[in-house]
């Protein structure tokens, strides 16, 4: 051994590659915004890495909870790419997301990352060395798809499921909400007994099939007769009623196992030879009653509340299979083939990990199903896409949740009728460009306020000009300010600020150019050049870090390519 602490970790080709994303300022387009002006809520349009960047600043820390759906780099989109290298392109800059995500997060909060089985071991594998194997929290099987008219052409089986990876910033804060985990279930025919005299002593009371008490309730001499004028189906949903109505009288029998069965297991034998008796062990320091060697269970234990109605239900476990995935086209109004996820599923994710007002994220947002369902839910949202679907399908199926006229998906179990807003923003062009001399220069699309807002982000500095002191364009404390400036800087107005600053005041001037002679000036004053100041920081001129490398295989090999569906 050489002394270094060895550690359990997934490699890849280029990891460790450092990252200098350009951190970008996000501009608001006020024709794009809608509903309440003061909404904080955002549609963001642009590269997903670049503008989780841009939110650091500001949401480091702020977020609940971040749903993710991100490409699933399947074999079949890398033909000209060696295998190595295309898995570690696609981990890389997962990688490069998962670090800025788990920045965003809350300490209480918690991520879903929804893949299939192409990539799913690998990125908890990646999860783990990111979040800490010890806040890994569920890997849950979501039912995506049924096999109709699926037929084996070869060794593998049809792939029904999909995997959420559930993660929380720190499990010690993490706290699941325990009155959502539940989820409303059909009535358990399991439950098929019915205590019809409990009006007397216990040892007198007898019992009945569910199906003949109904039966005679509805006017039928028995069960039987039932069938001949109603149909299977009718008496069964007749039986859910009566037994929710009468769940304290309602029941079924189940066996007792391990210490529980060892220490009854005399009274479970008396049980079984008195089957017509209910029997209960002597001094028994639970409510135990037995009937022919089970234990009675009511239909009651299995009611909960849901939405303030009384109804059967069933703790939430890591297999989701109940989620419907089927006519999901007509969900949000907004057509999105293979890719739209049920707002059922993103509601479940939201519902057990915040509370109304929390802030949720989804940075693949797609067709804008998650910020769609926190919406209707009551929590702010911020939802990033970088292609055209931002303005197609994310903003209009947005403004019609506002406007309360989407009553698809969860809208009729939340109750929803529309309001509130969002702002939509664009991510800013990179703040540089080479100029036809191969120079860097600032791009001329930004004016003062953008260049400012853009030097603050690069500075570590807050955009918040004051209203009165123009050289007070940002502040990092409430004594350290920023001033970004095109003009030339002369000792003159140099010596001018510095009569306005405070003694314990500290500036950052960034200035195209300056006089000889301002850089020493004073003590309290720091001057710079811009843009030399932050060449070299990050990286300037890239639009498009999109995980979508399909389209960058095919353009490598010299292809025409096609758009997808």
């Amino acid at each position: 051994m050489n002394g270094r602490r060895q550690k359990l970790e997934l490699t890849w080709i280029g990891k460790n590659g450092e990252s200098k994303l350009e951190p970008r300022i996000l501009i608001e387009d006020l024709e794009k915004s809608y509903g309440d002006s003061k909404s904080k809520n955002m549609l963001i349009h642009g590269d997903n890495l670049l503008a989780l960047k841009s939110l650091i600043q500001d949401f480091a820390g702020k977020i609940k909870c971040i749903y993710i759906d991100p490409p699933f780099n399947t074999g079949a989109a890398f033909e000209h790419y060696d295998d190595s290298i295309e898995h570690s392109i696609w981990l890389e800059l997962m990688r490069y997301r998962l670090e800025l995500l788990r920045n965003l997060l809350s300490d209480e909060g918690s991520i879903f990352v929804q893949l299939d089985d192409s990539e799913a071991a690998y990125c908890k594998v990646m999860m783990d060395e990111i979040f800490g194997r010890n806040n890994y929290l569920n890997q849950i099987s979501v039912s995506t798809n049924k096999p109709f008219g699926y037929k084996s052409t070869s060794a593998s089986l049809f792939t029904q499921a999909n995997q959420l990876l559930f993660y929380a910033k720190n499990k010690s804060r993490f706290v699941l909400n325990e009155d959502k985990l539940f989820i409303e279930r059909e009535y358990d025919q399991q439950y098929k007994w019915v205590f019809d005299n409990t009006n007397k002593s216990e040892d007198k009371w007898t019992w009945k099939n569910i199906n003949e008490v109904v039966s005679e309730k509805l006017g039928f001499a028995s069960y039987n007769e039932a069938k001949k004028k109603m149909s299977k189906q009718e008496i069964e949903a007749e039986a859910a009623i009566f037994a929710l109505n009468n769940a304290n009288r309602v029941f079924r029998t189940a066996s007792v196992t391990g210490g529980a069965y060892l220490k009854r297991k005399d009274t479970i034998k008396i049980s079984k030879e008195n089957k017509s008796k209910i029997v209960r062990h002597p001094g028994d320091d639970m409510d135990y009653m037995f009937i022919g060697g089970e234990r009675v269970i009511y239909y009651s234990e299995r009611l909960i509340e849901i939405e303030g109605n009384l109804v059967p239900g069933e703790l939430v476990t890591d297999m989701w299979m109940d989620i419907s995935v089927e006519g999901l086209a007509a969900e949000g109004g907004v057509d999105f083939p293979k890719g739209k996820k049920p707002e059922k599923l993103i509601q479940r994710c939201i519902e057990i990990s915040t509370q109304p007002g929390d802030y949720v994220l989804d940075s693949f947002l797609g067709s804008g199903t998650t910020s769609a369902v926190a919406h209707k839910m009551n929590r702010q949202w911020i939802g990033i896409e970088l292609g055209e679907h931002a303005n197609t399908h994310c903003r209009p199926r947005l403004q019609s949740v506002v406007d309360g006229i989407d009553q698809s998906g969860i809208s009729k179990v939340t109750n929803w009728k529309g309001g509130g807003g969002f702002r939509f923003y664009n991510l800013a062009p990179s703040l540089l460009r080479k100029d036809k001399f191969d120079n860097w220069v600032i791009d001329e699309k930004y004016n003062a306020n953008m260049l400012a807002a853009a030097m603050c982000k690069h500075e570590g500095f807050r955009f918040f000009p004051d209203s009165e002191v123009y050289w007070k364009q940002g502040r990092s404390t409430e004594t350290d300010y920023i001033f970004v400036t095109t003009s030339f800087v002369t000792i003159e107005q140099l010596d001018k600020i510095h009569e306005e600053m405070k003694q314990s005041d500290s500036l950052l001037i960034c200035a195209k150019a300056f006089a000889p002679g301002c850089k020493e000036r004073h003590g309290n004053i720091t001057i710079k050049k811009i843009p030399q100041m932050v060449l070299g920081k990050c990286e300037f001129g890239k639009n498009n870090y999109d995980l979508n490398i399909i389209n960058a295989a095919s353009m490598e090999a010299g292809e025409d390519t096609e758009e997808d569906e």
